[in-house]
This record gives C-alpha cells, structure tokens and sequence, in this order.
C-alpha cells in the first residue's frame, strides 16, 4: 500500500477529522517498532578503542542498544584475518555487567545515549565492528505514491496503529475502539515475533565455519567471504 491507501483505510475504517500529516506521524511511530522485523542489518567499522576508555557515543544511524545485533573489538590495531577479534555480549545494566566481554547502554541527566564496553579496552586504536539493524525509513503526508519499505502482507499495521492513536485522542477518547484497533495490531506484531522466532531456530540449525566469531560475514572490512 502506498500512503494514500493507507490514509483511505484509516478513514473507511473510522472517519475522522485529523490531518493526514497527523495520521502519517502515528503511522512513523509504529514504522519504529517494526524496524525491529524489517530493517537492515549494516556494519559499522567507524569507532576505534581509546585506551581506558569504557564509553563511546553510537556511530551514525544506530541510535539505541536494542538495534545491535553483534558486537566486536579487533585484537590488534591490524587484523591478520576475520577471526582475529574478540566477541562482545549484551550486558543487561552497567550494574550489574557480564563478568567479561560485555556491552552496555549508559544515558546521561540530558537524555545522551552511549555505547560502553567492559572492562574498558587497555589500547588504542583496536577497531569495533557493530552490525546493527537500521530502523525503516519514514513516510511523508506529502509523499502520497510512497510505499512502506517492508512486505506490502503487514502495511496494514500502519493503518490500526494510526487508528488506536486517533481513537485515543480528544476530550472523550473511545478507548473501546483503540483498544480493538491496538489488538489487530498487537496480532500482526505477534505474527511476525513468530516468524522472526523461526527464523533464529532455522539460523542455529545453519553448519557455520566458526559459530563464535563468523556468523553472517565477516567482521573485518577488506576479507571477502569465499
């Protein structure tokens, strides 16, 4: 569906009189939350260890933690090969860090975000490969022939997210149509948790070189896979 479908559905389904600006902003906040379904999994090579340094702020296009997939940290400042680095495991707290080779998410009083890693690296230079999954681009009201960037099957869940939104709006909210339209909703999400889920299993089950370290590519920039 391209956005004037979408804003055709969201007013067949529950006339309305909000701006199809507005209705595209409610429909951006879910495309957020299935960026977690639909984007891109990238990698990035562009921070490098300072020496003592335990944090670092995220590189451009990754914004928070939950968007990391894989984290890792070259052993020396010039990789031999792509094993020659050492694998980092997502830590649940800065209080409470995995006993070695941990990352953490930190935010400070303004609401800063950045990447920490323990226990802090003890050299420069030594280069952090993060392969992260981007989040979807988002639509614009005045964009109308424009199409979501992900499997036309779930479009509609742009459409219920931004009708549970409208529901809820105003002096007298009609939370017993948002709750309904947050229950579509919710089940196309939990259709596509299981489809992610199955997708995992299938991926463990995938004979790998090196499961550790080698999982879709390679980590050091410059080393084709064969």
């Amino acid at each position: 569906m391209d956005v004037t479908a979408l804003l055709a559905l969201v007013d067949d389904l529950y006339p309305n009189a909000e701006s199809a600006a507005t209705k595209v902003r409610y429909m951006n906040i879910a495309m957020k939350d299935l960026s977690q379904y639909f984007g891109k999994i990238v990698e990035d090579a562009t921070l490098v260890t300072v020496a003592d340094q335990d944090s670092y702020t995220y590189p451009t296009g990754l914004t928070a933690i939950e968007q990391i997939e894989s984290l890792a940290v070259a052993n020396q400042a010039t990789p031999e090969n792509r094993y020659d680095y050492t694998q980092y495991k997502l830590s649940k707290s800065e209080c409470h860090p995995m006993s070695y080779n941990s990352f953490f998410e930190i935010i400070s009083d303004s609401g800063a975000k950045k990447l920490c890693l323990y226990p802090a690296p003890s050299e420069d230079d030594l280069t952090i490969v993060i392969r992260y999954r981007t989040e979807l681009p988002e639509l614009d009201s005045t964009k109308l022939t424009e199409e979501p960037e992900f499997d036309s099957k779930y479009h509609e869940a742009l459409a219920f997210y931004c009708l549970h939104m409208i529901a809820m709006q105003g002096a007298s909210p009609d939370r017993v149509q948002a709750d309904a339209f947050m229950r579509k909703y919710d089940d196309i999400e939990t259709k596509l948790w299981k489809r992610s889920m199955e997708i995992a299993a299938k991926k463990r089950k995938t004979p790998r070189d090196n499961p550790q370290w080698h999982k879709n590519r390679s980590y050091a920039r410059g080393f084709e896979d064969a």
